[in-house]
Parts: C-alpha cells; structure tokens; sequence
C-alpha cells in the first residue's frame, strides 16, 4: 500500500507548491508588531475544510492540516511488489500490510495525511494586526513568506499571496522597480502592509468553519 500513500503524498504536496516562486518579504509583517508568544484561546481548535474534507487543527504553537479520504485504485495498478490476498495488499519487500475494502473490481484504501502548516519557532513566528493573524515562515536567510488568518463567526479563512493583481499591487504600492531582480520580493513599512491589505490583499484563501 506504500504505492498509495505515495501517491497520495504527491497529490497534496503538488497543490501546497503550486504558487512557485513565492511572494516574500525582507522581514516577518507587518514591522514594528511583536511577535505573539502562542496562538490565542479563541484561534485554538479544529476546523473543517468542506472542499477537499481536510481538517485545520490549531493548538497553542503548532497549525496541522489533517487529510483523512479514501482512495479509489484498480488491482491492476498495483506493482510488483504488492500482493492482494483477501481483503489485504501485502507489500512483499517491507512486509507491510494494509486493508482495504472492495467496490465493484475496484479497491478502496483509506489515507490518513498530516502536513504541519506551521510551528512557532525563530524560523516561524506570529503577529497580530488589525483583527488578522499573519503566520511568518522563513523561505530563506533573507525573505519570509507570509499568510494570513481570519476568524468570523467560526468561520476561518487561511489566505496567501499569489495572484498577478496582488503582485502589481504590491510593487505600485511599496514603489518596487518593475525591473527589479528579486520581482516577487518586496520591503514593506507597517503602513503599507496595510495599505495592501486594505485593498484586497491576501486574496488566495481557503474557508474552514470550527468543528
């Protein structure tokens, strides 16, 4: 069944990485806000992701995306190394064995994904502004990546930077040369990080309601 998680894995991962390269900035935003210590009582809990049926778990330091599906395959796509005998695939090199459940000449295996979004560290860090969480990870020594949170009315909207609009948007407004070398890398004062939430920022986002 190791084909499964494989692939499964692969799937996930490939939506996570689609906006490449990222919007980045020269330091964790908005500057000039400290950084929270944890994630607040009122952000902590589990939500509900009612488009691909994943899970937002947020605890005190730590945000996890839960992937819990089934997945359909033919017998056929099995490799070599896989043997179905009954209701379980063996895999003949690590011995491992997994159920699954038949539905018609297809088999059905169960896939349970955890993909750790975030973890409050000196390379991830929080900050609160303007009724937003905005989660700060390092990409590199000199550029963090940033989305943002919002929380109504149980309703959770997990929101990035990505598309063209937001792109010229924050060029115009925090005067970056078109022509610039890093043209996905911007520096930004308090002020014009706000500015640019203000005018439709943070566009790209994904709504989770508390379980």
């Amino acid at each position: 069944m190791q084909r499964f998680k494989i692939i499964s894995t692969i799937i996930i991962l490939s939506s996570l990485l689609a906006c490449e390269p990222p919007v980045t900035f020269d330091d964790p935003q908005p500057t000039g806000i400290d950084n929270l210590s944890k994630f607040p009582k009122r952000l902590q809990g589990q939500y509900f992701n009612f488009t691909d049926n994943s899970t937002l778990l947020i605890n005190d330091k730590l945000v996890q995306r839960i992937y819990d599906y089934d997945y359909k395959i033919h017998p056929n796509q099995l490799d070599s190394t896989e043997q179905l005998l009954g209701d379980t695939i063996i895999n003949l090199k690590t011995k491992e064995k997994n159920l699954i459940k038949f539905d018609g000449d297809s088999l059905i295996a169960h896939v349970h994904y955890i993909d750790t979004l975030f973890q409050m560290d000196y390379d991830n860090v929080v900050k609160k502004f303007k009724g937003y969480y905005f989660l700060n990870n390092r990409y590199d020594k000199s550029s963090w990546e940033v989305k943002k949170i919002q929380l109504t009315k149980g309703q959770l909207i997990l929101s990035s930077i990505s598309t063209k609009l937001e792109i010229d948007n924050l060029k115009e407004i925090t005067e970056t040369p078109q022509d610039t070398i890093s043209p996905y890398k911007f520096s930004a004062t308090k002020k014009q990080f706000k500015k640019f939430i203000n005018n439709g920022g943070f566009s790209d986002g994904e709504t989770f309601v508390r379980q």
